[in-house]
């Protein structure tokens, strides 16, 4: 399973309008995993990585609930975390992991694993996006889901690789497992295609719909740029700078801008200035003048 940061998040009064939000997107957030594995990915025997697709596994070898197989797994791999790693996972991962697991075991049992459609390219994307927007409203209230997440982290402290290479690498392996136990490999495809879902929902949600993107721009007509980015209700800066080759002096526009405004900015600038240099960024959170206030 990709990487998921949790949150800073102010601390917050207990019984207040921020603890019910963070506390109900966690349980709805838990929810939503549970459906998108009991209802896509489990009646096809997919395997998208991460404890409970290895729980998938082990249920096949040795018919224990997945949830309950999960939460077997989950609390001795919290207490490694916290040990190896300190008191970084509160009470909210807990209720995470164990919310998952309950209504995973509670799903099954009040409906087992129906099969909605017999399309597996269409389970594990639905299954996969389901999924994703489950762990992002989870991991968006502060709280982690555990797992493969804290195993990343400890090897990643252990070995000195980066932690993006160990979830590849634990997935991979988790993947791999479920080819030789289902002696099936025709559903590899289909596992990857769940975990690109599942990686591609959880950054739209943590990110959201109207992702903040940045860019920074070199131009003669900077003027103009100027112009056309405060006519746009947005500010900027200007950082001198001096080019590799000729060494002459540079001014290079750095502004904050959503995606529709890039696009628009992007074009104009194509237009005045064939010859102008823009990269663009993807940013996590813009705050400050015309975006989220600084708390």
């Amino acid at each position: 399973m990709p990487q998921y940061k949790k949150k800073s998040f102010p601390q917050e009064k207990l019984f207040s309008s921020l603890w019910f939000r963070h506390y109900s997107l966690i349980i709805f957030g838990s929810l939503l995993v549970a459906i998108g594995y009991n209802f896509f990915i489990m009646p096809h025997k997919l395997v998208p990585g991460g404890v409970f697709g290895f729980s998938i596994i082990l249920n096949q070898l040795i018919g224990f609930p997945v949830g309950s197989i999960a939460l077997c797994i989950n609390i001795p791999l919290l207490a490694w975390g916290i040990k190896v790693l300190g008191g970084k996972f509160g009470i909210k991962t807990i209720l995470a992991m164990v919310l998952g697991s309950v209504f995973i075991d509670g799903l099954t049992y009040l409906c087992g694993n129906p099969i909605i459609t017999k399309d597996l390219l269409v389970s594990s994307m639905f299954g996969g996006a389901i999924i994703g927007l489950g762990i992002g409203l989870v991991v968006s209230a502060g709280a982690t889901t555990g797992g493969t997440d804290i195993i990343a982290r400890i090897f990643s402290k252990w070995f000195r690789v980066s932690l993006g290479q160990m979830f590849i690498t634990i997935d991979g392996l988790i993947v791999l497992s479920s080819i030789v136990v289902f002696k099936n490999i025709d559903l590899a495809p289909y596992c990857i295609i769940a975990i690109l879902c599942i990686s591609k929902t959880v950054d739209a949600v943590l990110m959201g719909i109207d992702a903040k993107k940045a860019a920074l721009i070199i131009s003669e007509k900077h003027e103009e740029i100027r112009d056309k980015i405060l006519k746009m209700d947005r500010g900027g800066t200007y950082i001198k700078g001096e080019g590799l080759f000729y060494k002459n002096q540079k001014k290079i526009i750095f502004t904050a801008l959503n995606r529709k405004e890039l696009g628009q900015l992007e074009s104009f600038v194509k237009g005045i200035d064939p010859e102008a240099f823009i990269a663009t960024l993807n940013t996590n959170d813009v705050y400050g003048n015309g975006f989220k206030p600084i708390q």
